[in-house]
């Protein structure tokens, strides 16, 4: 059997990322290959592999933005699966992990060095408490961290991400239903807090403002637009702030996470210096009769790279 695994994540559109970890070691980069088909997938494998002199695996494990259903696992954002039994054969393992993206990065969260998490706002966490983390990128994510009262941690998938959008200003509710008239029916959170929701919240401001029918920035260029001033690009960045931090709350009173809520992904790396910390922490803690209960959970954002990569490494511990 060998000493290295092989961890790979393939949530972020088409890049599939790389890595190989002694057992119990965190890996100490990745790389990056296109991956849009299974070819794709196991040609990328094959040469990363192979560019480490092709070292003998005692296993794999493999996080997307899916879930695993008969031995398949089901990526939404892709157009291809990846079949357990497929890899298995392909990478002649026997022990392969397939794993929700957002589990992936929840597993992470004990690991963290103190550099590689930032504190928004609240109390400090308490020990031996459920942690709550959200990723938003192309979609958003959701997962727990509970403890096991031994000094470990298990971790619950959740699809939080497609519960119900609840707008409470006037504006909000005016967004809410230019969305709802475009997706025919149901608006999840997701449709306004992640990577594609920026632009679809520029879209829905702009029929407001009476200029329907116009091109639709990329949501790079919306939050570039921002730091020069444009109010139309500054609103679409409040207004997926202003519902990433509702959401941010309602998990951590719907899981008790007294262990932290984490915030993750693509989505907040983008924003960056243009999140309004204090319209944030003003939203997340406007819980009425429970202000004060969900005001003293600390909200982190997780600063380390590749956060997936490094929860998988922690399932051969």
């Amino acid at each position: 059997m060998g000493e290295y695994v092989l961890l790979s994540d393939i949530s972020n559109g088409i890049c599939l990322k790389l890595a190989l970890a002694r057992r119990g070691e965190r890996p100490d980069n990745t790389q990056q290959f296109p991956c849009e088909t299974w070819e794709d997938f196991q040609a990328s494998i094959r040469y990363f592999l192979n560019q480490h002199d092709n070292p003998p695996l005692m296993g794999a494990a493999i996080s997307a933005g899916g879930w695993e259903d008969r031995g398949n696992m089901a990526m939404p954002n892709h157009r291809f699966s990846i079949n357990r039994a497929e890899v298995r054969e392909f990478l002649n393992i026997q022990r392969l992990n397939l794993v929700n993206d957002c589990v992936a990065k929840a597993l992470a969260i004990p690991r963290l060095e103190s550099t590689e998490r930032l504190k928004i706002c609240g109390g400090d966490a308490l020990e031996e408490q459920v942690i709550a983390v959200i990723s938003a990128h192309r979609g958003l994510g959701q997962a727990a961290l509970a403890p096991d009262g031994m000094g470990n941690w298990t971790a619950m998938p959740c699809e939080g991400g497609h519960s119900d959008l609840t707008p409470v200003t006037d504006l909000e509710w005016k967004v809410w239903k230019v969305l709802h008239e475009k997706y025919k029916g149901h608006v999840s959170r997701e449709r306004v807090v992640s990577i594609p929701g920026l632009r679809d919240l520029w879209q829905a401001l702009a029929k407001l403002d009476g200029e329907d029918g116009g091109i639709v920035p990329e949501s790079e260029l919306i939050v570039a637009r921002c730091r020069t001033g444009d109010a139309r690009c500054r609103q679409a960045i409040d207004l997926s702030m202003g519902w990433f931090a509702a959401f941010a709350s309602d998990v951590a009173l719907i899981l008790g996470a007294r262990g932290g809520v984490y915030l993750a992904g693509e989505l907040m790396d983008m924003i960056g210096d243009q999140l309004n910390v204090d319209a944030f922490v003003a939203r997340y803690g406007d819980k009425g009769r429970l202000s004060s209960y969900v005001s003293e959970i600390p909200v982190y954002l997780a600063k380390a790279r590749d956060l997936e990569v490094i929860g998988l490494a922690t399932l051969f511990d």
